[in-house]
């Protein structure tokens, strides 16, 4: 896993199933962060005792160390277990990288996943936390919260951008809407061997107007781009998202009124964003998650090795629903891609 942005740039090495999984990131400014808030933030990230959850406990302490604008930070794999993917040598899961993999460098053992694992969001997660970190000192607030899980739909910033929303971080990954019957959505999925998707909603709230840039420099560019490394997102959007698509202009466009000989945009359905440019109001953006492709319902896949047609029933310890985990993925990915393009504009 690699990124670079105008600033800031990070490499994730390691995978599933080896020893650790190790970022190493530079640009980052100087900063003491609070490393309690980054073990309470990378906390929310960690497998739990909870329908959604894998029973893959690892403990997560991460290694840190700073040099100048260096970061770097190592998290120890501890709850192994290979041997659940022995029967699947040669034998791509459905939906996986595996066959994709196995036409980039010719691999056959599948195990974990490797480095396209959702495993190496681990360490994004203690970046994550210093770059939200730094952002809070300059008043700017990354907050994403469980909007839907299959067709059940929670709060969302389309109908109001509320406190409640931005707190969601704090008081766990979900907003009180709809919870407990997401929380029967996925066991009812789980129950029938079977998994399940959704979207995260995310904010960004205190950032001024003009960060960003047109072209390769825009700030959803920006975003999107390192939204779309943490596995199992297929979708991304902005504001009022693919809605805009069946509005006419009058309906879509964001008016302007003066207050008090302020300037408000008075609604946000561009997201916070035009021409690649923050416009002052709340960065808003969905991402749509797909269903956990690893299920114990049967499947059909083929033999790499054989040639031949086989059905197969994945083992293992996976999430029923990856959505309320990536809570802070997302405000990783996001707070991450926001101080790269303000980096430039403070200059």
């Amino acid at each position: 896993m690699k990124w670079r942005g105008d600033e800031i740039s990070f490499e994730v090495v390691g995978s599933s199933h080896a020893p650790s999984v190790i970022l190493s990131a530079k640009g980052i400014p100087p900063f003491e962060a609070d490393e309690k808030k980054i073990l309470a933030f990378m906390e929310r990230r960690k497998a739990k005792k909870a329908v959604y959850s894998t029973k893959r406990f690892e403990a997560d302490v991460p290694e840190i160390s700073r040099e100048g604008d260096s970061f770097r930070v190592e998290i120890k794999n501890t709850n192994v277990r290979s041997g659940d993917y022995a029967d699947l040598y040669g034998i791509p899961r459905p939906s996986h990288a595996d066959y994709a993999a196995y036409l980039s460098d010719g691999r056959l053992d599948f195990s974990g996943g490797g480095e396209f694992s959702a495993r190496l969001t681990a360490p994004l997660c203690a970046l994550g936390s210093v770059a939200k970190q730094i952002l809070e000192e300059r008043g700017i607030r990354v907050s994403a919260w469980v909007s839907k899980i299959g067709k059940v739909k929670g709060a969302s910033f389309r109908n109001g951008l509320t406190n409640e929303m931005l707190r969601a971080g704090e008081r766990g990954e979900w907003t009180p809407e709809k919870q407990e019957e997401m929380e029967r959505e996925i066991a009812l999925a789980s129950r029938e061997g079977d998994s399940v998707g959704g979207e995260i909603e995310c904010a960004v709230t205190g950032l001024p107007g003009a960060v960003g840039g047109g072209s390769f420099g825009s700030l959803e560019g920006k975003i999107s781009s390192l939204c779309f490394l943490i596995p199992a997102v297929k979708g991304v959007s902005f504001g009022g998202g693919f809605a805009l698509s069946e509005m006419r202009g009058s309906q879509a466009n964001d008016p302007l009124r003066a207050e008090n000989h302020e300037i408000k945009i008075v609604k946000n359905d561009a997201g916070g964003i035009n021409g690649g440019l923050s416009n002052g109001n709340p960065v808003t953006l969905s991402l749509a998650f797909r269903p956990t492709p690893s299920i114990t319902l049967s499947q059909q896949s083929v033999n790499l090795v054989t040639r031949e047609n086989v059905t197969v029933s994945i083992k293992g310890r996976h999430d029923a629903c990856v959505v309320p985990r990536a809570v802070p993925v997302v405000e990783s990915a996001v707070a991450i891609a926001v101080l790269d393009a303000l980096l430039p504009f403070e200059k």
